[in-house]
């Protein structure tokens, strides 16, 4: 039992040094060593394996007042890389990350994903076309992460429910390794995107950061000390399928009245060709600000579910900060300010300061980079396996 405790520690210290070194190089032996509080000799094994293994550079750093040269060290950008993937309902994003979390690449592909099989054959192709375009070998890929909306059982790599595509118990971590032969994860979009924008956010960190999404459908995710909450199966945050009216609306998650069917884009142009035939948001948006007198319906009722929306998380989470997400947010200002208006005005009192409210800073790419930041998290945690360090 000893021997594997010291194993596991080897193995949680050359994580420790590789992540300070991935933070806060150029950084010195003796600092790693004080900072982590282990032996000079230690620190210095750990840092000429991850150097021999190329994960990390010598920096030389004139020292101040002796002249003498201190060698420092950075992480080596070029030596790992992670993919990010992002399915939506008209479009598929894949970008290409370097160690240093910057993405390097970012593609934009007009798709409609109906059929799985046919979206998984998509997507390996123009990943496997980026890798072999960059000339990268299979041993520079740390993986890939797919995210998407809906019920997703990430451990296991399966979606259980995606409502906007109508995909029911599909196998897309098994499905696309397959077809790339890289590791492969498969998240929520709406956590990704808000593990993005906490970990790109330069302010100071908060302790609890929640994310809101308005757009194809309606849902929140939590980010707890720069951790993903994600709760039994993955499914805390779900707020799109809460009831809200339980004789409304058919929701294609199987129960009537879903908070979703008030807000999401699908429903309210369903609710509009009931009028008139409207193709896409941006049309019933222009019958609105004409004052249409039936799109002002529409709009507003959007508009105070999704302020009961951010009023109800508030409540639940307690946040310190508050993220507003979303096609109806990114595309539309004006629909923005309203909601925001809306909710300071039935934003329960109690909680009214004692957070802050702003809208996504990482916008329509904050999926793909919160996949590929996964991807990275995942590889610093278990570098003893890919590298064999």
């Amino acid at each position: 039992m000893k021997i594997k405790n010291q194993d596991f520690l080897k193995k949680e210290n050359r994580s420790l040094v590789l992540e300070i070194i991935l933070n806060q190089g150029p950084i010195s032996r003796a600092e790693i060593a004080k900072q982590t509080s282990m032996s000079p000799t230690s620190a210095s094994r750990i840092v000429a394996s991850l150097q021999e293994n190329k994960l990390i550079r010598e920096m030389n750093m004139s020292s101040e007042g002796i002249g003498r040269k201190a060698t420092y060290f950075i992480p080596n950008e070029h030596s790992v890389f992670s993919i990010g993937v992002e399915i939506d309902q008209k479009v598929i994003r894949i970008g290409l990350m370097n160690f240093i979390g910057k993405l390097t690449i970012l593609k934009y592909f007009d798709y409609q994903s109906i059929d799985p099989v046919a979206t998984v054959q998509f997507i390996a192709d123009h990943i496997l076309q980026m890798i072999d375009d960059e000339n990268l070998t299979s041993d520079q890929i740390a993986g890939v992460c797919i995210g998407l909306p809906g019920l997703i059982e990430n451990d296991k790599g399966e979606v259980k429910l995606s409502a906007q595509f109508d995909w029911k118990n599909i196998p897309l971590q098994e499905m696309v390794e397959e077809k790339v032969g890289f590791t492969v994860f498969v998240d929520n979009e709406l956590k990704l995107k808000a593990l993005a924008e906490y970990i790109s956010d330069p302010e100071p960190k908060k302790a609890y950061m929640a994310m809101i999404g308005f757009g194809s459908g309606v849902g929140s995710a939590l980010i707890k000390k720069g951790e993903i909450y994600r709760g039994e199966g993955n499914f805390s945050g779900e707020i799109g399928h809460t009831i809200v009216d339980p004789y409304g609306i058919y929701c294609p998650c199987g129960n009537f009245g879903c908070l979703q069917t008030y807000i999401a884009e699908k429903f309210l142009l369903d609710e509009a060709s009931k009028t008139k035939e409207i193709e896409n948001i941006q049309a019933l948006i222009i019958e609105y600000e004409n004052g249409e007198k039936w799109a002002r319906n529409i709009v507003d009722k959007a508009i105070t579910y999704a302020a009961i929306t951010i009023n109800n998380v508030v409540c639940v989470y307690n946040p310190d900060s508050v993220v507003l997400a979303g096609s109806l947010i990114e595309r539309f200002p004006q629909i923005k300010d309203q909601i925001i208006e809306k909710c300071e005005n039935q934003m329960w009192a109690p909680v009214m300061k004692t957070f802050q409210l702003r809208t996504t800073k990482t916008g329509e790419d904050g999926v793909v980079i919160g996949a590929a930041m996964i991807v990275l998290q995942h590889f610093i945690k278990n570098i003893h396996e890919k590298s064999g360090v």
